[in-house]
């Protein structure tokens, strides 16, 4: 019973002490208790400053809106329906500027014709939307392979090309290096009695060599070349492999300047050959060209053009090979009636008579050229 009772106090004080120490326990956990309802407290405060926070950014958006939306509808779309709106809802009460008087009569027809061509190393053209075209081609020699030369770009590697004079009416001289090859073409006007309208106009090509280093290239072949852009037939010449009888290539006829006659001048051994074409578009002629050379040379072994005419071609080709140095000239004159003397306007665009005509429109050239720059005063 007395054990008993020891073990029943001992039992007692212990639960005694334990009761203090879960006091203490309390005590130290109340201010964590309190800590967590102050920061439970700071966070609802937080949640409710954002939310007001949030609702006064939507309501700043709202607004912006509404004013991005007021400056569209009111300032932005009106200025762009007056930008497409018609300035002139009439016609200005005045005569088109190429209509007026001084741009009428002997200036307009002395610049009919000219070399406005573009995109191609030689090409003349008249000043009306569809014209009589004619232009230069010729076979530029790399590595021991052909290559035509028509319209301009990098991969033919040419040297050089461009005019170096033109007084953009009535004379222009140009040269062109192509390997060793060096083409110097000349282009002149002439206004004759019994011209037609816009006059008549010759071409000379020179053709030189800067050493060969090949037999295969002692040959050059030149492809001059008439296009009618309207369809309208060209007729062959009668005989064009006899040049020293019979110098006509090809005649035809426009509304403009009545009838015209092609013909070649030359004092070189040449071999000429053509092929004619009848088709509405002339942007793939060197296509044209190259695929017969290729047929003939893969038929007969010779790069030669067929001399076959299509029915009422409207693109005659006419190929001239020679012998370098080589140099012919190529006369184009209109207005071919019984009475307009084209036999002495042939002779007078060609041969001594067009070395001596150049040469004054280079003299004349090259003094306006001066007195214009000044430049044998300058230091360059």
């Amino acid at each position: 019973m007395t054990g008993g009772g020891r073990r029943s106090a001992r039992s007692r004080v212990k639960s005694s002490t334990d009761v203090n120490e879960d006091d203490d326990a309390l005590r130290r956990t109340k201010p964590n208790s309190k800590h967590r309802r102050d920061k439970s407290k700071d966070h609802g405060n937080a949640l409710r400053i954002l939310g007001a926070n949030f609702k006064i950014m939507i309501f700043f958006t709202i607004v912006a809106g509404l004013i991005i939306f007021f400056l569209v509808s009111h300032l932005i779309t009106p200025a762009a329906e007056e930008a497409q709106r018609p300035r002139v809802v009439t016609p200005f009460p005045a005569p088109k500027i190429m209509d007026l008087p001084q741009f009428q009569g002997e200036h307009k027809e002395s610049l009919y014709w000219g070399t406005y061509r573009p995109h191609v190393y030689f090409g003349i053209r008249a000043r009306t939307p569809r014209s009589l075209i004619a232009g230069l081609m010729w076979l530029g020699v790399k590595d021991g392979r052909y290559f035509m030369r028509h319209v301009c770009q990098d991969s033919d590697e040419l040297s050089t090309y461009g005019w170096t004079s033109h007084d953009g009416r009535d004379f222009g001289h140009q040269r062109l290096v192509d390997q060793d090859m060096t083409l110097a073409t000349s282009f002149l006007k002439s206004k004759e009695d019994g011209s037609g309208y816009g006059g008549d106009w010759a071409v000379r090509i020179n053709v030189q060599n800067q050493g060969w280093n090949d037999d295969m290239q002692r040959n050059v072949h030149l492809f001059f070349y008439l296009a009618d852009e309207d369809g309208n037939a060209l007729s062959l010449g009668r005989d064009i492999f006899d040049l020293r009888e019979n110098s006509l290539l090809a005649s035809g006829l426009r509304t403009k300047i009545g009838g015209w006659q092609l013909h070649l001048k030359s004092k070189a051994d040449l071999e000429v050959h053509y092929s004619g074409f009848r088709t509405p578009h002339i942007h793939n002629l060197s296509d044209l060209v190259q695929q017969n050379l290729a047929s003939q040379f893969m038929r007969f072994n010779r790069l030669q053009l067929p001399d076959i005419y299509e029915s009422s071609s409207n693109i005659l080709v006419f190929q001239i090979s020679g012998r370098i140095p080589l140099e012919t000239d190529i006369v184009f004159v209109s207005g071919t009636g019984i009475t307009s003397r084209v036999e002495e306007r042939i002779s007078s665009l060609a041969g001594i008579s067009l070395t001596n005509k150049l040469e004054e429109k280079q003299r004349e050239f090259d003094s306006k050229f001066e007195n214009c720059f000044q430049l044998a005063d300058k230091v360059l």
